[in-house]
């Protein structure tokens, strides 16, 4: 009977191995990056014959875009396999991607969670971020910090914007490879967390049709108390009341607390992070 119930269990074993298609055999690599795109390395040009870009005729080029990444981690709904412990200052303006973390003798199999956050981190180092804006990034206590300039004719506008946000981006996964990861055994594999600058315009929360303007940002220039110079501020920007932007434009979707532009840009700052190119994250504030 003893042999017969150590064979029944065994054989057990294999079936809930088969079910779950994650029993471990072996250890693999696993390495994150982090990346920008062309939006952020190069620009957001103005959308020309229904391609892609600002509708109302801005082109954006960013000249540094900071975000602390930290707190990435992979691992199964009742078990964490790799946590990346040190916060890292990453400017993805400059060319990428660029290694956030490598992971290895992480056990091979299909893991279905990951997620990372953005957040300040007072003991956050550089990535590949230079010294000085280390400091910057821990002194404003930024999650975010971006500037770069946007032109439309004879016009251009400066900006320099840093933001506080804290959030986390759960259960991500990719259209193509679906959700998590999977290490392989004796292998590699990469993930990229992708940073996405055009959300930054985007002129709704929460719709799926939402587009990207500029005209309201430039116009909040004018609010400052020595008017238009050429730079618009997140001060002028809490000036404009989103009751007063044109019907259609800058819908908050049922979003809490957002009642100015600056609050409306502080928001879209929660959707920046995504999973592997096009791949979704649920963003979570804390």
């Amino acid at each position: 009977m003893g042999g017969r119930s150590c064979a029944m269990k065994k054989w057990m074993l294999g079936l809930s191995c088969l079910g779950l298609m994650a029993c471990s055999d072996g250890a693999g690599t696993v390495t994150f990056t982090t990346y920008g795109e062309d939006y952020i390395e190069k620009e957001i040009p103005a959308a020309v014959g229904g391609e892609d870009g600002i509708v109302d005729g801005w082109t954006v080029r960013f000249s540094k875009f900071l975000v602390v990444l930290g707190e990435v981690k992979v691992g199964n709904h009742d078990e964490t396999a790799i946590e990346m412990m040190q916060a890292r200052v990453f400017d993805v303006h400059k060319p990428g991607p660029v290694v956030v973390e490598t992971f290895r003798d992480v056990p091979a199999q299909e893991w279905d969670h990951v997620s990372f956050a953005i957040a300040p981190n007072t003991n956050a180092v550089a990535g590949n971020a230079d010294a000085a804006d280390v400091t910057r990034m821990k002194d404003g206590g930024y999650s975010v910090y971006m500037e770069g300039r946007a032109t439309k004719g004879e016009q251009t506008k400066r900006f320099a914007w840093g933001f506080t946000t804290n959030t986390v981006y759960e259960h991500c996964e990719s259209p193509g490879l679906g959700a998590g990861v999977t290490v392989p055994k004796d292998g590699e594999e990469t993930v990229q967390l992708t940073i996405h600058g055009d959300h930054l315009f985007f002129d709704d929360l929460q719709s799926p049709d939402a587009q990207m303007r500029f005209d309201a940002l430039a116009a909040a220039d004018s609010m400052g108390i020595a008017g238009p110079d050429g730079e618009v501020t997140l001060e002028e920007l809490a000036a404009v009341d989103l009751t007063e932007l044109p019907a259609g434009q800058y819908g908050t979707g049922g979003v809490g607390n957002v009642q100015t532009l600056r609050d409306f840009v502080t928001a879209l700052t929660r959707n920046l992070g995504h999973y592997r190119g096009e791949g979704e994250c649920e963003p979570r504030a804390r």
